[in-house]
This record gives structure tokens, sequence and C-alpha cells, in this order.
């Protein structure tokens, strides 16, 4: 039994009863088809009946019209849409000229013939009016183009002529309703948004739109959007849909979740900003790339089976690098969304990217946060360009390495390779000591003056388990050498513990696959320790610069209390001499770390109470924090072994690039070229 409707539909608009107009009429009905299709539960297949009564026309006769008006019937026989086929060729070129984008018109599978929505075709009214109006008045008018255009006039103002007068009132005062969205969006034309996690707006490409519910039945308009994106993988045009809530009555279009950016009232200025940043986008995809960042990132988290994006305050150092982003983060495609579908038509180069289009680059681009550890996107408009400390203290530290001598090779190899190729390319430093002396220091402070982001990474976070740090260990000094960062391994001693039979093989197992990956590294790495004589020998000939930080003397502990009680910024009221540094350096014999703690601790208190800063303040929170006196406890140094003061440690380091720690004296000058090797790695 086959479902069918018929709906009578006046074709004319409504003229006066003259015989010219009753002429014009006939013509036009000859141009204009309006058919039912349905689907026969007989034979399965889809069939067409005139609108009418009679069903005699066949889908092959329906050539000779302009327009066909398909009305959609489903299998219970109610009407579910309407589409309509663009018979003329020449006004489906119009059509498609006027859209910019062949998409906008489907395609037909059995005779390609162009088809579009009746809100699609609404949209182009006033450019059909615009070209008739020139086709009409051109020296030698194309007559069959100015007849096929007047078809498509009439039966936009036959069907639609009321809507057109509602929304023209409606966008006159700034409105629109829910029913009328789809006349709002023109296809292929800009659309804006500023609803995301990172509250940064972008601009997109709208290229269709449609009515629907969602999974809980609620109606809903859909819009289809582009963006320029790198998904980890390509550059290119990237697919999204976007839904619109249904509302009740009229809503200001600027409260809507996205607008036709035309109607933002700063549109100038938007698209130049959007541009701007656009283009700043496409550079930032050229190489690893080290940025400041001090802003809200998104980040995914695991939740069984499926991913969420959660937010993350990110701050300092950052790398963009999409493709290593892909690389670490294989499994969770939501960050990657929307992705760049159809690569062979929507793959883009980034010099090939036109100004026009720079303005729909993305709004984020993914990277890695050094401070947090953690992968993520980040706002392409709060990226700076890297901010490197030039504080006092580390302009005291290479004050005196500024003479030497510039011909220093490559650490990546260039002019020196080990007879194996591959191997012994990196500059590798061991630091040994007590906590608190400045080892850490040291290696922040080298990352400032070769102007290389510090990757600081613990042994805790690279496990226990011999197959878990080998993968852990590759990723991270693979990506220590893609970015050319300083890599620093707190607490490395259980990497560079002797191996010995009495010692478990598990843990042999570590120190062994420890010193294959530090044997074909290639970059910049500091090892810290506080067991120097437990160090396996097999890691001494793979060490570059090395040396032992003693604890501090009465004269240094002087200076680091200077360096963080002298008053800064808007505080001033600290009424501490030198000789009560020098008090407090005597009576306390305390770690680089404590005093900062001591120091951050008083300034912070007496700031609250608006008073000035005093020495029994001071001593009052070195008590409070229970500090004590350094430990006389042997630092694992051999008898009469001498040390270096943890203030002259970036000298000795320097040295030992060329000394080899052997205890020979060192020119100062050598400092530099540690820091010139660095730069160059």
């Amino acid at each position: 039994m086959m479902a069918k409707m018929a709906l009578s539909v006046k074709v004319m608009p409504s003229l006066p009863a003259t015989s010219s107009n009753e002429n014009k009429a006939s013509a036009q009905k000859e141009k204009i088809y309006r058919i039912d299709q349905y689907y026969s539960r007989k034979d399965r297949q889809i069939h067409y009946a005139k609108t009418t009564k009679e069903n005699t026309r066949t889908k092959e006769k329906l050539r000779k019209y302009t327009l066909v008006i398909r009305r959609i019937i489903n299998h219970r026989g109610l009407p579910e849409g309407v589409e309509i086929d663009i018979k003329s060729p020449k006004l489906a070129a119009v059509l498609k000229d006027i859209f910019q984008d062949a998409d906008k018109l489907m395609l037909a599978e059995s005779d390609k013939q162009p088809i579009i929505s009746p809100d699609t075709l609404f949209l182009a009214w006033d450019s059909l009016e615009v070209r008739h109006a020139q086709e009409s008045c051109s020296e030698s008018p194309d007559t069959q183009l100015v007849e096929d255009l007047s078809m498509a006039l009439a039966y936009l103002e036959n069907d639609f002529s009321s809507k057109r007068s509602e929304l023209k009132g409606l966008l006159e005062d700034g409105l629109i309703t829910f029913e009328l969205l789809g006349n709002l969006f023109t296809p292929n034309s800009a659309v804006y948004t500023d609803r995301n996690d990172l509250q940064e707006g972008q601009a997109m490409r709208f290229t269709s739109g449609s009515y629907g519910k969602n999974q809980a039945g609620e109606e809903l308009y859909a819009l289809q959007v582009s963006i320029i994106t790198h998904d980890g993988e390509v550059l290119g045009w990237a697919t999204s849909t976007i839904q619109l809530p249904f509302f009740e009555g009229k809503m200001k279009i600027t409260e809507l979740i996205v607008t036709p950016f035309k109607k933002n009232p700063a549109e100038k200025a938007l698209r130049q900003e959007l541009t701007d940043r656009g283009r700043k986008y496409l550079a930032l995809l050229e190489q690893p790339v080290c940025q400041w960042y001090g802003a809200t990132a998104i980040h995914t988290k695991r939740h069984g089976f499926d991913f969420e994006e959660m937010t993350f305050l990110a701050s300092k150092r950052v790398v963009i690098d999409p493709p290593t982003w892909m690389v670490h983060n294989s499994s969770s495609d939501i960050l990657r969304a929307p992705r760049v579908t159809n690569r062979s038509s929507n793959t883009l180069y980034r010099k090939s990217v036109k100004d026009e289009d720079l303005m729909f680059c993305d709004y984020r681009v993914l990277g890695f946060s050094f401070d947090e550890k953690q992968w993520g996107a980040f706002a392409v408009s709060k990226l700076q360009d890297p901010k490197w400390n030039n504080a006092a203290l580390i302009r005291d530290l290479v004050r005196t390495h500024r003479s030497a001598p510039t011909d220093i090779e490559d650490s990546n190899g260039i002019e020196f390779d080990d007879i194996i190729d591959g191997k012994g390319r990196g500059l590798v430093g061991l630091l040994s000591g007590k906590p608190g002396l400045g080892k850490t220091l040291t290696a922040e402070a080298v990352s400032e003056v070769s102007h290389r982001p510090l990757y600081a990474v613990s042994a805790g976070e690279l496990g226990t388990e011999v197959d878990v740090v080998d993968a852990r260990l590759g990723q991270i000094l693979d990506i220590t050498r893609r970015w050319q960062c300083m890599l620093l391994i707190d607490e490395a001693d259980v990497f560079l513990h002797k191996r010995d039979d009495d010692v478990s093989l598990e843990r042999n197992a570590l120190v062994s696959v420890f010193l294959r990956r530090l044997e074909y590294f290639q970059g910049a790495a500091i090892l810290t320790t506080n067991r120097k004589l437990d160090i396996d020998t097999a890691f001494m000939s793979r060490i570059h610069y090395k040396f032992h930080y003693d604890d501090l003397d009465t004269s240094t502990r002087v200076s680091i209390w200077k360096n963080f009680l002298e008053p800064k910024d808007s505080f001033s009221g600290a009424s501490i001499m030198d000789h009560d540094l020098r008090r407090l350096a005597e009576d306390y014999k305390l770690s680089g770390r404590e005093i900062k703690n001591a120091a951050f601790c008083a300034k912070s208190i007496s700031r609250a109470r608006n008073e000035a800063l005093s020495l029994q303040l001071v001593r009052d929170i070195i008590e409070n924090l229970g500090l004590v006196p350094l430990s006389t406890a042997t630092t694992g140094l051999k008898q009469n072994e001498s040390v270096t003061p943890a203030h002259m440690g970036f000298k000795r380091a320097a040295a030992d690039v060329d000394h080899g720690d052997t205890g020979q004296g060192a020119d100062p000058s050598d400092g530099c070229r540690l820091v010139k090797k660095l730069k160059t790695t």
C-alpha cells in the first residue's frame, strides 16, 4: 500500500486581475512544478506524484521546468520536508556564485541535478533580485537566464513574502525567533562565538544548518561550521556542529551562542584582531617553539573509557608542538576536535592560507606546559615570546665568564661524534650535595643564561619498573632533544647507584637502562644526587661536568640572607642591618632553601602586620618553623677530599667541561664555554 498526500499550493503571488498579468502567470506556471516524493511499501522504492490530484508525470518529464518543488512524504504518509530541484543550469550557476561554494548545492545521485532547501534559496533572495536587475538592464541580456531568475523570485514571493516582512522587522530591532534561525545564517558566511572554556573569540565559516531534536526530544537548530586548525596530524579545514537550543518568543541576536559576524557591533576591529591572531597561529606551527604563558589552558582527563575537557592554570614556559602532542596523546581525540576530514580537499599549507581566511584559524593550539608537566591546548592570544630571568643573582653567576672564546663545537655532534653513530652527542652534568645548597638553582641558572626551557623531572616520576622507566625515559629524552630544552633529573640516586651482586637484579637493570639511554642521548641534561660515592663508575665517563656542593660558609649565608631580605617592590619597611644578617648567618647554619623559606614567611608576616621587618621576627620564624643548623653528618666525601663552595659551583662546572673533574685548576672564563655549548646544542 502506498502512502501519499497531496497539498494544494498557490504558485503565483497575488497580482491584479489584468490580461497581461494572467498571461505572465500562465507562463510562470509552465516553469514551476510541484510534486510529492513518497516511499512505496509495495515495491520499496521512491515515487513522485504531482502535488495536486493527478499522478501522470514521470521524473523524466520534470526536466523542462526551472524549479521542481519536491515535498517529501514519509513512510507514514506525513510530509516531513521540502527540497527544491534546480533544473535550470544557468540558475544553478548563479546560486553557486552567490554562495561561493558548490557544496551548498547538493548533487542528486541519479541525475546530478543541484538540490537546495527553501530556507537556503530564501537567503539568496536579495542577491537574485540584484542579478535579475543587472541582467535585464544589460545591452545583450540572456533572456533564458532572466526568465529563470524571474521564476525563482516568483516562487520566493509566493511562498515567503510574509516571512520576509517578519524577518526584516525583527532584524531592524536586532531580534530573531527560533523559527527564523534558518533564515538568519547565510551559507559560506562568517559567524562568531566566544562560548568556550577559554572564553576566546572564534570566527567560523557557516556551511549549512538544519532543525532537529536532541536525544531528550528537545528542539534545536544545528549549524555546520568550519575552522582552520592543526589537529596534530595536518593543517586544514575542520568541520563541527554547534547546537542552538529552542527558545520561546524573540531573542536578541547578540545573545545567541553563535551570531552572524556582520551583526557584531565591532565587526571591523574584531576582524583585524582575529586576522592578526590567525597569522600568529600559523607562525607557531612552523616548528616547536617555546612561549611564555600565564592563563587558563585545557587538558583531557580520563573517566573509564571516556575523556573530558578540564581546565588548568598554566604558567611560565610552554612549548607549542601539535605533532608531538599527537604522538603522546593518541588515545584521546577530544582536544583534537574538530578534526580535519576529507583531507584530499581540506588539507592546507601554512603559506597557502588566504589573508581573508586567517580570521578562521583556531583560537587554541596544542602543546606542553613545563611547570605543570601537562599536555594541553593553549589560547593563542595569551602566548608571548619567552621571558628569560636577568636577575642580579644570575648576572653575578656568569659575570666573570664574559671574555671566553666563542669557537666551541656543537654538542649535537655536528663537529664531533662517537665511533658508533648516534653515541656521545649529549652534554650531561652531575651536581651532588645535601638538599638546599643550590643544585636546582644551578640548573635553573644554566637554563636562563642559555635561553633553554627547563624540563624538571624527579626520579619518582619515571617509575620503578624497568619497562616503565625505559619507555618514559625514552619519551622524555626524545622530547628534550626535539625541543632543545634543558633536562633536570632530580634525585637520580636510584638510577646512578653502583651495580653489585648484592643488589637486586631489578635495580641493576634500572641502572643499565638509564646508562644506555644516556649513551645515546642527544641533548643537555643535569642530574642531581645526594650520594656521590654510591655512583656507578660507568657513569663517570658519561658525565661531561660535575661538582659537589659543600655546606654554605658564613659569608655565603650572609649574601643569601641579604638577597632575600632586601626591600623589593612596594615593601620598604625592613630595618635589618648588615650586622644583623651576619648574626643570622653565624647563629643558624641553614641551607639556601631554608633561608629562602624563613625570609619569605618573615616578610609576609611583616606585610600583614604593616610593620617593619625586624631581626627578632626572623628569629621567631626560624624557631617556629623548627629549622635547625645543618647536620655535620658525612656527605659521602672521601677523607681529605676537597669541596667546592656552592657559589663557586658554576665556575667548577665550566672547568670540568675541559678538565674532566681531575682536580686541576681552570680558568674562570671557561664558564662561558658551558653557556655557549648549551646555546648551540
